[in-house]
């Protein structure tokens, strides 16, 4: 089944009243009408096109972890990545109902398009176990303030992403003046961790890992972000 075929739920999540999900309906009919001709059929119908181009492998329903390590290559091409995310989320966010706040701050509309530089941008990969379509829009995540692991805070200009493409997920956050750890490793079978494949910057990994992950949430819940990390996190990323 391709991924136009596969049908979600869209919901919205609000502190009062919790998760309200709106009925089914296919990835195929996900569309807003307001976006531009000229945009439409230009640099977003670029963007599309570098991304069938350089996804398209690893959104296939065979996607297998050896498989999913080659997804490595795409950080040598971080910019358009983080573009390609950026525009997919605001225009998932235009087409789905939404709340009294913006998730993907119109600010950040000329990074996607290309205009302007993306700065304090943040892309994770992960390979989930059963394939599906899913996603999440936010604009707060987990955050150590003031020594403290706040659950949801919402910084100025940041933004939180989530998308799964069949086997694949990506994940591509904005938190300004802060740095985002790895909250918990999912332990595996044989003491292999879960650790996701961080596409924006090198990270080394001094235990037995991979990049596998039973769902979305679980993927999403690996990350926190520090404003002022604790002691022991500062210590072990000396």
């Amino acid at each position: 089944m391709g991924i136009r075929e596969l049908g979600f739920h869209p919901g919205h999540f609000s502190e009062d009243e919790g998760l309200k999900l709106r009925p089914l309906i296919k990835c195929e009919h996900l569309k807003t009408k307001q976006v531009c001709k000229n945009c439409n059929n230009g640099w977003m119908s670029d963007l599309e096109g570098w991304a069938q181009a350089r996804l398209g492998l690893f959104v296939e329903p065979t996607l297998g972890p050896d498989d999913f390590v080659q997804f490595k290559s795409l950080r040598s091409e971080p910019q358009q990545l983080i573009r390609w995310l950026l525009k997919t989320a605001a225009i998932i966010e235009l087409a789905l109902p939404r709340g009294e706040m913006a998730k993907i701050p119109p600010s950040l509309f000329p990074v996607a398009r290309g205009s302007q530089e993306p700065t304090d941008f943040h892309v994770w990969a992960g390979n989930i176990c059963e394939g599906g379509f899913n996603l999440h829009v936010l604009r707060g995540f987990a955050v150590w303030n003031g020594g403290v692991l706040q659950p949801y805070q919402v910084h100025a200009e940041s933004m939180n992403f989530g998308l799964q493409l069949n086997h694949l997920a990506l994940r591509l956050f904005r938190c300004p003046s802060a740095r985002p750890w790895v909250k918990a490793h999912l332990l595996q079978p044989g003491g292999v961790r879960s650790m996701p494949l961080w596409l924006t910057e090198e990270a080394r990994c001094p235990f037995a890992h991979n990049h596998v992950y039973p769902t979305l949430e679980s993927f999403m819940d690996a990350l926190e972000v520090c404003a002022d990390p604790p002691r022991e996190k500062q210590m072990a990323t000396a």
